[in-house]
């Protein structure tokens, strides 16, 4: 019996228990006994947590648990038998097998809460309980999940992760500028995923991008409110991979759901991706959602400089070319409102590791390095620089706000917790042991005195470690005193000649007396020395003429 079912799944592949049952009645089995045979095995496994209809099982051999053949035959029947875990596998193994959990409840498809429906909360939970994901905290991401039996995310796919969140960042604020130029929504109405105002929400579900929209045919009349009732732009995206039907399943189930909301306004569903399989572009277009991609929204180069981005950024360490690459790819995104905001901290990190590849000797620069300690601590080391028998440099960098002030907490979180988690990691007591360990802390902008104070007091009392730090003036001259015309601009375009740096500056000037004008020739002269005329309506004076060109001046 053992053999039989074994020889089944073999063939079969994971699949659910009524398709094995099945299998065994074609080969002459009765149903009944067919159906004992697989419920008392004990040589097959059965997924635990998730029913589906009927009391099926997902059942499989545990040489096939977690093997891509597993995770794509069982997202397929739970899509159609339970759209909610089906989907939230879907968007998760879409994006790479890990992703924030703060977007994993955007992408999953499931609401927020809604009568009748399985919250997103609820299907992280089930999906955990089941043992087919887990969560862990990524260093400068947050809380993540990732597929159960990946043992835990590499530094490499965490590069990788970074990256795309970046990437995505950037693209978000894109499609915002191009939903504002179009008027399609509301100027100010317009939210972006990872604000301090929460994540974008209408109806029961989050997004990543809306806004209201007054457009002739999203808005309706409320008649109870007496005025016009706006209708929505929602807006989820997905870059890095040519997104398939099933990955596109878990958005199609959030917009189909959304339209059955009485009370939500009409909706405008889109969905940005870099390309689509026929099927899910088929799939969208049968269920009233715009498969946009970047480069039908934006251009072939705009679209090439998204792909060039997250190619660069997910390096984990820095190649003697890598900065002019990182530069090239910023200038074409730069007239994109809100692209150097988001892009800031991985710019900044490039100019210094650059800054260290030209003035300093190394043996090798790593960028995110990830360091942990026995006790579960971990710490992520923006740039690490090591010269073989000689130092190694964990350099915390912080592309603050041009001229501003870091916050007092950053330095004591740096201090207190990121530096002992450094010093405790296998690396530091092992590999590192015998180089000097440096704990360098760089900014573009300034520390308060307390936090100067605090690094001082610091670097007094430790003996075994030493700390430094470069603040924004500092850091302007060892730029300015290398021979990189691309790391000098990019420094002086994003860092020193930045519009917030250029308010600053301008604030601080002390007021200039504006000069008296000279007393007016008019007031010497006589009323009767004027011929007041009254012109045709429309025909042009002399003083049109003159006025057209001063305007014609200010607009050249």
């Amino acid at each position: 019996m053992a053999d039989s079912l074994t020889r089944l799944l073999q063939t079969l592949r994971p699949c659910l228990s009524t398709e094995l049952v099945a299998a065994l009645v074609k080969e002459g089995v009765a149903p009944a006994t067919a159906r004992q045979r697989v419920s008392r095995s004990t040589e097959i496994k059965k997924l635990a947590h998730l029913v589906f209809p009927r009391g099926a099982r997902f059942v499989y051999l545990q040489s096939d648990y977690a093997s891509p053949e597993f995770w794509h035959e069982l997202v397929k029947r739970l899509l159609q038998h339970s759209a909610s875990y089906g989907g939230g596998l879907a968007a998760l193994m879409a994006r790479g097998g890990v992703m924030p959990v703060r977007h994993f409840l955007i992408a999953c498809g499931a609401p927020i809460a809604q009568k009748g429906h399985i919250p997103a909360q609820g299907v992280l939970d089930r999906l955990k309980s089941a043992q087919l994901v887990t969560c862990f905290d990524a260093p400068g991401i947050g809380e993540c999940i990732e597929l159960a039996q990946t043992v835990e995310a590499t530094p490499w796919e965490l590069n990788r992760l970074r990256a795309r969140l970046n990437t995505e960042a950037v693209l978000l604020s894109a499609v915002k500028d191009w939903a504002r130029n179009l008027a399609l929504v509301s100027y100010n109405t317009v939210a972006l995923r990872d604000t301090d105002d929460g994540q974008p929400r209408v109806g029961t579900f989050n997004w990543d991008l809306t806004g209201a929209s007054y457009l002739g045919p999203l808005t309706q009349w409320d008649k109870a409110a007496n005025k016009k009732k706006p209708g929505y732009l929602v807006c989820d995206v997905l870059l890095g991979v040519n997104v398939a039907a099933h990955e596109l399943q878990p958005f199609i189930n959030k917009c189909t759901s959304l339209r059955a909301l009485a009370k939500v306004g009409r909706c405008m569903q889109v969905f940005v991706a870099d390309g689509y399989t026929p099927e899910a572009f088929a799939l969208a277009r049968e269920n009233g959602v715009v498969p946009a991609t970047t480069t039908s929204l934006f251009g072939l180069e705009v679209a090439k400089a998204l792909r060039e981005l997250t190619d660069i950024l997910k390096d984990a360490y820095l190649r003697p070319d890598s900065f002019d690459r990182v530069a090239a790819v910023f200038d074409k995104l730069s007239h994109i409102e809100g692209a150097a905001t988001n892009l800031r901290g991985a710019l900044f990190e490039y100019i210094v590791a650059d800054l260290v590849r030209q003035r300093d000797p190394h043996t090798s620069i790593d960028l995110n390095e990830i360091l942990k300690d026995d006790a579960g601590g971990q710490a992520e080391v923006d740039v690490l620089v090591y010269h073989a028998n000689q130092s190694v440099r964990f350099i915390e960098c912080k592309g603050y706000k041009p001229g501003g002030t870091v916050p007092d907490e950053m330095v004591e979180v740096w201090l207190k917790e990121r530096i002992p988690v450094m010093r405790r990691s296998p690396q530091a007591t092992w590999q590192w042991r015998e180089c000097r360990q440096v704990f360098e802390y760089w900014t573009s902008g300034v520390l308060s005195v307390r936090a100067r104070g605090l690094i001082a007091d610091e670097a007094a009392r430790v003996k075994r470690y030493d700390l430094r730090v470069v603040e924004g003036d500092e850091l302007g001259r060892l730029v300015a005193g290398t021979n990189s015309t691309a790391l000098k601009k990019t420094f002086r375009q994003h860092f020193q000649a930045h519009p917030l740096s250029e308010i600053e500056r301008v604030a601080k000037r002390p007021p200039r007396r504006l000069a008296i004008p000279p007393p007016s020739r008019l007031s010497t002269r006589n009323p009767q020395d004027f011929e007041i005329t009254t012109p045709l309506l429309g025909a042009p004076t002399a003083d049109d003429d003159a006025l057209d060109d001063v305007v014609d001046n200010s607009n050249s």
